[in-house]
C-alpha cells in the first residue's frame, strides 16, 4: 500500500471519529433537551411499571386504571415537591439578591476591623506589603460592587427568558405525563414490536451495550442524585441550627459543588469557616466544620454502597473533563462532560473501540515498514551510484 493511501485512510477515520464526537457532545444533548418530555416520560414509566405489576397481581387492578392511578400519584407528588423546592429557592434567591448591598457593607466593615487588628503586624512588615494590603481591601469593595450590579443586570436581562422557560416547561410537563401514561399502557405492545422487528443478534448486542454503558451511566446519575439529596438535607439542617440565613438556597448551591469530584463541600465550607474564625464568630465556624465532617463521612460511607466501585476515570482525566466542560458550557457543561466521560470510558471497557485502535496501530506499523523500505532503497541507490562513480 502506498504511503499517501495510508495517510488518506487515517485522515478519513479521523474525520469519522471527529463527526461522532461532534454528534455525541453537541447534537445528542440538544436532541435530548428538545425531546426531554418523552425521555422523562420513559423514565417515569420504567419507575412506575413495578408498582403497576404489583397492583395487577395482588388486587387485579386493570392496567389502564392502575396506570392512571400511578400517574395521578406521580403528578401530585411531583407538583408538591417541585412547588416546595421552587417556592423555597425563589424566596431565598430574591432575598439573597436584595441583601447583597447590605452583605457587601458587612464584609467591608469586618475587613476593616481585621485591618485594624493587624495594624501592629503590618507595622513590623516592610512598607510595600502594607501598601499591598490596603490595595487589596480597596479592590474588595470594587469586586463586590461589580457582583451586585452583575446579578441585577442578569436578572433584568433574563427575566423574559425565565417566563418563557416556565411556560415551555409547563407544556412539556403536561406532555410528559400523558406520554408516561401511554408508555405504561402500551408497554407490552412496544416490547412485542421491538422483538418482532429487531433481529435477535442485534437485540443481544443492544442489551450488552445498554447494561454496560447506559445502565451503568443511569445508575451513576441516580446514585449522585440520592447522595445530593442527603447532602442538601444535612447542610440545610446544619445551617438552620447555626442560624444562617438563606439556609436552603446555600445548601443546594454547596450540594451542587459536592457533585463535582475535584471540588466538594469543602470548597465552600472551609473558607467560610476560616472567615468566621477571623471575624471572631467561633461558634458558627465550629458548626460549619462539624457540618463539613458529617457531609464528608456521609459521602464516604454512602458512595461505595450506592455507586459500587469507582467509575475508573483517573483524577487527571476528571480534572480535564471538568475544565473542558466549564470552558464549553459553564457549570452544566462540567456535569455533562463528566457524564459523557463515564459513558465513553464504559464503551472503551466494553471493547467498542478495539477495532479502531487496532486499525491505527496497523497503519502506523505500515508507515514504519514503508519508511524502513524507503531508507533501504535510498541506501542501495547511493551505494549503486558510488560504485558507478568508482568504476568510471
Amino acid at each position: 500500500m502506498r504511503r499517501w493511501e495510508i495517510y488518506l485512510e487515517i485522515f478519513m477515520e479521523l474525520i469519522v471519529i471527529a463527526g461522532g464526537a461532534f454528534l455525541l457532545i453537541f447534537v445528542l444533548p440538544k436532541c435530548i433537551g428538545f425531546l426531554w418530555p418523552f425521555v422523562a416520560a420513559w423514565i417515569v414509566a420504567m419507575l412506575a411499571h413495578p408498582v403497576i405489576a404489583f397492583l395487577e397481581d395482588k388486587i387485579s387492578l386493570p392496567k389502564r386504571f392502575g396506570s392512571a392511578l400511578i400517574i395521578i400519584a406521580v403528578i401530585a407528588g411531583l407538583i408538591a415537591l417541585i412547588s416546595f423546592i421552587v417556592s423555597q429557592l425563589a424566596a431565598q434567591i430574591v432575598g439573597f439578591a436584595a441583601n447583597l448591598p447590605d452583605l457587601r457593607e458587612t464584609v467591608q466593615t469586618q475587613l476593616m476591623n481585621l485591618k485594624e487588628q493587624a495594624v501592629h503586624l503590618l507595622d513590623s512588615l516592610p512598607y510595600g506589603m502594607g501598601v499591598k494590603f490596603d490595595t487589596m481591601l480597596g479592590s474588595t469593595d470594587k469586586v463586590l460592587d461589580k457582583a451586585v450590579s452583575a446579578i441585577g443586570n442578569y436578572g433584568m436581562e433574563h427575566s423574559g427568558n425565565v417566563a418563557k422557560g416556565m411556560t415551555s416547561g409547563f407544556i412539556g410537563t403536561v406532555v410528559m405525563f400523558f406520554a408516561s401514561y401511554l408508555f405504561i399502557v402500551d408497554k407490552d405492545k412496544i416490547v412485542q414490536g421491538y422483538e418482532k422487528h429487531v433481529p435477535k443478534m442485534v437485540r443481544h448486542k443492544i442489551g450488552i451495550f445498554y447494561h454496560n454503558t447506559l445502565g451503568v451511566l443511569a445508575s451513576y446519575c441516580w446514585a449522585q442524585v440520592k447522595i445530593m439529596v442527603i447532602i442538601v438535607a444535612i447542610l440545610w439542617i446544619g445551617f438552620i441550627l447555626a442560624g444562617i440565613s438563606y439556609a436552603f438556597f446555600l445548601a443546594v448551591v454547596i450540594a451542587i459543588l459536592d457533585v463535582l469530584p475535584i471540588l466538594g463541600t469543602g470548597t465552600a465550607i472551609i473558607p467560610w469557616a476560616l472567615y468566621k474564625i477571623l471575624t471572631g464568630d467561633i461558634k458558627t465556624a465550629i458548626i460549619l466544620l462539624i457540618i463539613y465532617v458529617i457531609c464528608l463521612v456521609t459521602k464516604q460511607v454512602l458512595q461505595p454502597k450506592m455507586m459500587g466501585d469507582s467509575m475508573g476515570i483517573s483524577p487527571l482525566a476528571t480534572l480535564f473533563l471538568i475544565y473542558i466542560g466549564l470552558k464549553l458550557s459553564g457549570i452544566g457543561g462540567m456535569l455533562l462532560a463528566l457524564i459523557l466521560g463515564i459513558f465513553v470510558y464504559n464503551l472503551y471497557k466494553l471493547g467498542i473501540f478495539d477495532r479502531k485502535i487496532a486499525f491505527f496501530q496497523r497503519r502506523i506499523e505500515m508507515l514504519t515498514i514503508n519508511s524502513e523500505k524507503e531508507e533501504e532503497q535510498i541506501k542501495e541507490e547511493l551505494d549503486r551510484r558510488e560504485r558507478e562513480g568508482k568504476e568510471s
